[in-house]
């Protein structure tokens, strides 16, 4: 009998690993790292230089200290969406100290990849937004003053002098969500390369925009501006980015769409109704939350069995 390898998460049935899979999502980066770069010039090259040496630094001594695994590439990864999901202006120390939680106590204190149930970087997004808020003020273009992401200004219907600057990415925000165009190219290769199922992310996004369109407006109902909020507030990078992690996301085909709806909405309703003007971070880590209990609704049906929310019982015979 031929043996069979086990190994963690992301479980692929094709000749890939999961270090091809990573290498695969930092070339989908590329597009909107270099946008960054060019949006913000010196800033964005030193905050995902720093968030990336630190990730990688962290699983290579968690590594060590562990005596098994090897390197990846996923602190990579993890390392420069922490990187693009901050604001420009973020302290490098405190960029530095959220690489390193991320992965030292989101991943790797749970097994490494495959095995932790939070996305590290939105976790480490979170962490600097309830313990070192001032260190992600200041929304800053080399060419422009510090300022507020531009979505906590969005109210009512935008022209297309409005919103094709958050589009191409001549906007300020945080670096991986001023440029949508750079994000959708991508998700394109991502979906080429088989990494992703565009079933998520348009399922999000549509979720999102539904909950906006009806609720969002302050003219009443149905009148919400969908399409400057969908272009801001690293939604993009989320839906393409994020919750398509093979990690913190269900496997079952209804387990991923609810998930992906579930994250839209709750990006919606922190946003309309929410202390922060994004949401997408803390919508991410509850869904992440959420993950085991709806694979476990949504699992696939056992031949014989019926599954109850009280356990599995054979069925009854029939006579």
């Amino acid at each position: 009998m031929k043996p069979v390898l086990s190994q963690s998460a992301p479980h692929i049935r094709r000749g890939r690993t999961t270090t091809h899979i990573m290498l695969d999502v930092l070339i989908a980066l590329v597009p909107a790292s270099i946008a960054a770069v060019w949006n913000f010039g010196i800033r964005a090259v030193w905050l995902l230089a720093v968030t990336t040496l630190s990730c990688a630094i962290t699983q290579w001594f968690c590594l060590l200290l562990r005596r098994q695994g090897e390197f990846d590439a996923s602190a990579l990864v993890s390392g420069v969406l922490l990187a693009l999901s901050l604001p420009a202006g973020t302290s490098l120390w405190a960029a530095a100290l959220a690489g390193a939680f991320s992965i030292a106590l989101i991943k790797e204190a749970f097994g490494g990849i495959g095995h932790n149930l939070l996305n590290p970087a939105m976790a480490a997004r979170g962490l600097l937004l309830a313990a070192f808020p001032a260190a992600l003020t200041g929304y800053i273009r080399p060419d422009a003053v510090s300022s507020a992401t531009p979505l906590s200004a969005v109210d009512g219907p935008v022209n297309l002098d409005g919103w094709l600057p958050m589009f191409t990415g001549f906007e300020n925000g945080s670096m991986g969500e001023t440029s949508v165009l750079m994000i959708l190219v991508g998700g394109v290769y991502l979906y080429f390369k088989g990494a992703i199922r565009l079933r998520m992310p348009v399922t999000c996004l549509g979720a999102f925009s539904a909950v906006i369109w009806i609720f969002g407006g302050s003219y009443g109902w149905f009148t919400g501006p969908v399409v400057p909020h969908l272009l801001s507030g690293g939604l993009m990078l989320g839906a393409f980015f994020m919750i398509t992690d093979f990690t913190t996301k269900p496997t079952t085909f209804w387990g991923e769409l609810v998930f992906a709806a579930g994250v839209g909405i709750l990006t919606a309703v922190l946003r309309l109704w929410g202390p922060y003007p994004e949401g997408v971070c803390f919508a991410i880590l509850l869904m992440n939350l959420a993950a085991p209990l709806l694979e476990y609704l949504t699992r696939a049906r056992v031949y014989g069995m019926k599954n109850l929310l009280g356990g599995i019982r054979p069925l009854k015979r029939a006579h």
